[in-house]
């Protein structure tokens, strides 16, 4: 579906005139958030000031019901006054790309191969910026990256529900190492005051742009998302997963960020993700490996080449083999259906040593806190806005 012009917003308004936004409940309690329309209008001309650009066009696989969605599939192109495809709608409809046409994509997971797919009709562009939130690029992503350039640049964008655009960083084409996360400009990172150069900490942050939750009159002073990170700089980060991703096996931390990232790399072919199980029978904390061949079948690998691209890593207690991985509508993966697929919820121990089962299965608060500044380096450091008298597709 293609709107000339899109107007009013779908998601539902609270009694302040603050916009409703539900948690998905993937990774904690599901809740509803409520963000002012001056929060919205900041986003849209930070992140486009920043990324994005004017635009001609815009093509939107992200649900305006989430955050994503809704910043830059319904607010960006009403403030720049340009049409949007709403892909999301119907996915395998031809995309409506005019020749010379600047077009922003609005990327969630299953986007890249659909856009991969129609990358001739995209061919016709003059420019083209993907914007990508809400989990892990796959690898088309960076297939399609590595391919287009420099027609297509590429973002992920790092945030959530509650806090909206916290950091950013280039797409990485698949080979490429990806860069640290640079945090945007309004946003103020609280780090501990006697954390040592190098150390995990909990990703804490304060800004203007942090939602009412339901059940509060104004915004938190601060979020903690439950994400770990390493700080390398003012206002720059890597990203060493989610607090409740880190288990330690037989004593040995694991980082199940890095076990996606390495299976990812190690077998382009298949589909991997790993979840914690709280209640190994033999490694205490453990984790369970589901993964499945792209498009249907195995892919040409096996349980055993899953297990040896993990050999650095303590051995999962579980790897699962899936028709395909479960995801959400956001593109994450689907917790309460592969722990369906396990047969057990998390948190139940494995019967079995951990080296050898294998499945088919079917289709930290801070303390001490020290707030660094807003983020003053990288390309968002002059501010969003954008110089010269407006024209059509750039924002007001």
């Amino acid at each position: 579906m293609t709107r000339p012009v899109p107007g009013t917003r779908t998601s539902p308004a609270g009694a302040d005139g603050g916009i409703r936004f539900d948690t998905s409940g993937s990774t904690g309690a599901a809740r509803s958030w409520f963000r002012h329309p001056r929060q919205m209008e900041r986003e849209v001309r930070l992140i486009g000031g920043c990324l994005v650009g004017p635009v001609d066009h815009v093509v939107t696989y992200a649900p305006p019901r989430h955050l994503f969605g809704a910043l830059f599939g319904q607010w960006l192109p009403r403030m720049a006054q340009v049409p949007v495809h709403e892909a999301w709608a119907d996915p395998l409809r031809p995309l409506p790309v005019r020749p010379g046409e600047r077009v922003l994509v609005v990327c969630v997971p299953m986007a890249w191969d659909l856009l991969r797919r129609g990358w001739p009709a995209l061919e016709r562009a003059g420019s083209i910026v993907a914007l990508h939130s809400s989990a892990v690029p796959p690898p088309a992503a960076r297939d399609l990256v590595r391919r287009a350039g420099p027609l297509l640049r590429a973002h992920e964008i790092l945030g959530s529900t509650e806090t909206g655009g916290i950091a950013h960083r280039p797409l990485a084409r698949r080979g490429g190492a990806a860069d640290d996360w640079q945090g945007f400009p309004d946003v103020a990172f609280v780090r501990r005051d006697a954390a040592p150069a190098g150390a995990a900490q909990e990703l804490v942050v304060a800004g203007p742009r942090l939602a009412r939750p339901e059940n509060r009159r104004r915004p938190p002073a601060r979020w903690a998302t439950g994400d770990l990170v390493e700080y390398t700089g003012p206002g720059r980060f890597r990203l060493l997963g989610r607090g409740s991703r880190l288990v330690k096996v037989n004593g040995i931390k694991v980082h199940l960020a890095k076990v996606d990232e390495r299976l990812d790399a190690a077998l382009p072919q298949a589909e991997c993700v790993a979840l914690p199980l709280s209640g190994d029978a033999i490694a205490g904390e453990g984790y369970a490996v589901f993964w499945s061949g792209r498009g249907g079948g195995s892919g040409g690998t096996g349980v055993a080449d899953v297990r040896a691209a993990l050999r650095d890593f303590p051995s999962p207690s579980v790897v699962v083999r899936l028709a395909r991985i479960p995801r959400t509508a956001t593109g994450k993966p689907d917790r309460e259906a592969l722990f369906a697929a396990l047969g057990r919820p998390p948190g139940i121990p494995s019967p079995r040593s951990p080296s050898t089962t294998s499945r088919t299965a079917p289709g930290p608060a801070t303390s001490g806190p020290a707030t660094s500044g807003p983020a003053t380096s990288g390309p968002c450091t002059s501010g969003p806005s954008i110089p010269g008298p407006r024209k059509h597709g750039d924002m007001p």
